[in-house]
């Protein structure tokens, strides 16, 4: 091809490319903003404060350095316990996908064939592992990923592997906006974009444009520009289906070929003419490596499909925007709530004065180190004075410690409303969390359990219909 013509298509391509990324980030950007949150939120720690409001530690004087006069912002995270009992009870329960033949025609032998080739590419992908990651990311904050690439065998062969990929930060995948099934399987294009250092960027791309001659590209345009960062380029993985018009030729067998291809020609070398021809939309799906600017590596994908499968939690569109959640956005202000009142009990408690030990006078003369530092220090038994009687000869009674302090009942009845409410909004009660109610018979308890598993079902249902999706682009390629 001639390298004009290369050039002009590279630049289409890129422009095109830009277009669609900025599409992407400007779709899911309110959606992601809210999971990125949730994420932080759910893994929010004592020691990080993410589940408090900035202003209310402000407030608090819970701020890095401020100790003194400081209120306590204690973070009791019950979260990670609901998330955890769905993503291991799917572990327990591992969807998989099933190859069966489609109709009366089809050949059971092959179809299990299919069958212990998807089981295999399972196998040595650690396919668990992105079904796992997939799992864990749609659960916590609303979307996972999970990808189907090749991979050659050993650097001394050309012969290549299909693997299935893992995803770990589902925030580096920008999937055409446009889909409508929850799998992403009509997808026109997707991203995976990748920060590297300039210094990677050089060793991996020897061949493409300097960091330098980018920067002076990047001037003045913006679209190019948000590629490249200070210490960073960005590299993205283009995939996108291409449209090409071709001839359908159909023979005396049934057996149809595209025009040109070798199959076509075989054909007709062997005296066959087509008895019906049509021309269609053929579609191709094509992948490239991109920094923005130009094209790093590029080439034909096996299948039809984009090879990036979406995992969804919960998934709405609210007036013309995408919005994802999973089981931590609805039991943020519970969990709020609840390290409040557990911060407010602690605070009171540490505030009230010790208990005293209440005696007449003169019944510590003599012992009054001991007494001073009962509370302290760990003595075997306390004496008091016997001399001290109540002016008639009578021992007066021994020294007695006085109530301790009680947190207030409304406190308590609060903190527990607090920790209901993190069940209820997640949909996992008493039974789903393993608690025994009354229950006796193995079957009574099987169906507490399943009963309590059916608010969160459709997160595990979601992930196996991805897996079926992952089965259905194997079989294709």
């Amino acid at each position: 091809m001639d390298g004009r013509l290369m050039a002009k298509q590279d630049k289409e391509l890129l422009s095109t490319a830009r277009s669609r990324l900025n599409l992407a980030i400007s779709a899911y950007s309110e959606s992601r903003e809210d999971e990125l949150d949730d994420l932080r939120f759910f893994a929010g720690s004592p020691d990080n404060h993410w589940q408090w409001p900035a202003d209310v530690l402000a407030t608090r004087g819970a701020v890095q350095g401020q100790t003194i006069n400081a209120r306590p912002c204690l973070t009791i995270n019950k979260l990670p316990q609901h998330v955890k009992q769905v993503t291991n009870d799917q572990r327990q329960n591992r969807p998989a996908g099933k190859v069966i033949p489609a109709d009366d025609k089809a050949d059971i032998e092959v179809a299990e064939i299919f069958d212990g080739i998807v089981r295999h590419i399972e196998y040595i992908s650690d396919a668990d592992v992105a079904y796992d990651t997939a799992c864990e990311n749609q659960v916590a904050y609303g979307e996972g990923y999970i990808r189907i690439l090749t991979e050659y065998c050993d650097e001394n062969t050309f012969d290549q592997d299909i693997k299935i990929g893992r995803v770990r930060n589902s925030f580096s995948v920008y999937m055409d906006p446009m889909i409508q099934d929850p799998c992403g399987a009509d997808a026109k294009w997707c991203f995976i974009t990748e920060d590297i250092t300039k210094e990677d960027y050089e060793r991996m791309f020897p061949d493409a444009s300097p960091v330098t001659t980018l920067q002076q590209m990047g001037v003045g345009d913006q679209s190019i520009n948000q590629w490249l960062n200070e210490n960073t380029i960005r590299i993205a993985e283009y995939f996108y289906i291409d449209h090409e018009p071709a001839t359908l030729n159909m023979y005396r067998d049934g057996m149809t070929a595209f025009e040109g291809t070798p199959e076509d020609k075989q054909m007709k070398a062997m005296g066959m003419k087509p008895i019906k021809t049509r021309r269609v939309d053929r579609q191709k799906v094509k992948w490239c490596k991109i920094n923005g600017y130009e094209v790093l590596e590029e080439q034909e994908w096996a299948g039809k499909y984009i090879p990036v499968v979406k995992v969804v939690g919960n998934e709405f569109e609210v007036d013309g925007r995408i919005y994802m959640s999973g089981l931590v956005r609805n039991a943020k202000d519970a969990q709020r709530m609840y390290n409040y009142w557990v911060s407010q009990e602690a605070e009171m408690l540490a505030l009230a004065p010790k208990a005293p030990f209440i005696g007449y006078g003169g019944q510590f003369e003599g012992y009054e180190q001991q007494w001073k530092t009962a509370n302290t220090q760990n003595w075997p038994y306390l004496e008091v004075n016997p001399d001290v009687t109540d002016g008639q000869g009578q021992t007066l009674p021994l020294p007695q410690r006085a109530m301790p302090p009680m947190a207030q009942t409304g406190l308590i009845q609060a903190k527990m409303g607090a920790s209901e409410d993190i069940k209820s909004t997640t949909g996992q009660y008493d039974a789903s969390l393993g608690m025994m109610g009354n229950e006796r018979s193995g079957r009574a308890i099987l169906a507490r359990e399943k009963q309590g598993d059916t608010g969160t079902y459709h997160y595990v249902d979601n992930l196996a219909r991805a897996v079926r999706h992952v089965t259905r682009q194997i079989v294709d390629m």
